[in-house]
């Protein structure tokens, strides 16, 4: 299976202090690749998958016992 990626240019509107940080990481024609790269990881990333109709906490199976221990 191949993936094709696609370039769409786009103007995003960044905030002066973040435009100042990201130029200070990546330099001043890394911006675009920095912010990228941010997004990929955000957006990307798997989510945590949950547990039984995601109610179910995790327990601790140190305090099982037997039904006749309790009798």
């Amino acid at each position: 299976m191949y993936m094709v990626m696609f370039m769409i240019k786009t103007t995003v509107m960044i905030r002066d202090d973040l435009y100042n940080i990201l130029r200070k990481e990546a330099g001043k024609r890394g911006v675009s690749e920095k912010i990228n790269e941010i997004l990929a990881e955000h957006l990307l990333r798997e989510k945590p998958r949950k547990d039984l109709f995601g109610t179910m906490r995790k327990v601790d199976l140190n305090d099982l016992r037997n039904h006749t221990d309790r009798l």
